[in-house]
C-alpha cells in the first residue's frame, strides 16, 4: 500500500476541477450548436453569461497548478500532470471563447436560419464535438488509444469546414442580398474548424502525459540527419 502524500491531495483537487471545467466547456459548445441551428437568441445569451464561469475555472486551475508547484516540487509523473494541465487549461478557455464568439453571431441569422440547411456547417460542427468528447474521454480515462484516433480524425472536420466554405461562397455570388449573414456562417465553420484543432491538441497533450513524448510538430523534432518520410515530404 502506497503512503499518503499531501501532494495527492493537492492533485486530486486539481483533476476536480479539469474534469468540472470539460464539462461545463461541453455543455456550452453544446448549447452554441443548438442555438446556430435553431436561431435560439435566448440559448446564445445563456452561452454568453456563462462565458464568465468558464473564465473563473480556468483561473482556479491556473492558481491550483501554481500552488503545487511552490508548495511541492513535483517531479516525474506528477511534474507530467501539472504540464498537462496547463496546456489543457489553455485550450478549453480557447474553445469556450470560440463557443461565446458561436454565440454571439447567432442573431445575425435571425430570419436566415434556413441559409444553415444550405450549407454542411452543422455537420462539421457534430463532428469537431464528437472530437472534443472523445479528446475530454480520452483524458479523463486516460486513453492514449482513443487520444491518437482524435488526431487522425481531425481532417473529416478539415474536409467538411471547407466544403462548406466553398458552398458559402456559391451562395454569396448566387445570393447576394445575404451576402451579410452568409459571411458570419464562413466566420462561424472557422470558428467550429479551430475547436476541432484545439481538441487535437488536448489529445496531443493526453499523449504526453500517458506517454511522456510530445507528439507535436514532429517534423521539427527530427535530427539533422533524419530523413523526412515520403508522406510528410
Amino acid at each position: 500500500m502506497s503512503a499518503y502524500r499531501p501532494l495527492d491531495e493537492e492533485i486530486r483537487l486539481l483533476w476536480d476541477l479539469l474534469v468540472k471545467m470539460n464539462l461545463l466547456v461541453d455543455e456550452q459548445l453544446a448549447d452554441a450548436i443548438d442555438a446556430v441551428t435553431t436561431c435560439d437568441l435566448e440559448k446564445a445569451q445563456r452561452v454568453r453569461d456563462r462565458d464568465d464561469e468558464v473564465d473563473k475555472l480556468e483561473l482556479d486551475v491556473d492558481h491550483q497548478c501554481e500552488r503545487i508547484l511552490a508548495l511541492h516540487t513535483p517531479v516525474a509523473v506528477d511534474l507530467r500532470l501539472i504540464l498537462t494541465a496547463v496546456k489543457l487549461n489553455t485550450d478549453l478557455e480557447r474553445i469556450g471563447d470560440h463557443a461565446k464568439n458561436l454565440a454571439k453571431l447567432t442573431p445575425r441569422l435571425e430570419g436566415c436560419t434556413g441559409l444553415v440547411g444550405e450549407t454542411r456547417i452543422l455537420e462539421t460542427a457534430d463532428a469537431a464535438r464528437a472530437l472534443l468528447r472523445d479528446a475530454q474521454d480520452a483524458f479523463i480515462k486516460r486513453d492514449r488509444l482513443l487520444a491518437r484516433r482524435v488526431i487522425a480524425h481531425d481532417r473529416n472536420v478539415d474536409a467538411l469546414h471547407r466544403e462548406t466554405v466553398d458552398r458559402l461562397l456559391e451562395l454569396v455570388r448566387e445570393d447576394p442580398e445575404h451576402a451579410g449573414p452568409l459571411v458570419h456562417l464562413v466566420v462561424m465553420s472557422r470558428a467550429i474548424e479551430r475547436i476541432a484543432d484545439y481538441a487535437v491538441n488536448i489529445a496531443e497533450t493526453v499523449v504526453f502525459l500517458i506517454e511522456g513524448v510530445d507528439i507535436r510538430h514532429r517534423k521539427l523534432q527530427r535530427g539533422p540527419h533524419q530523413e523526412t518520410p515520403a508522406e510528410e515530404a
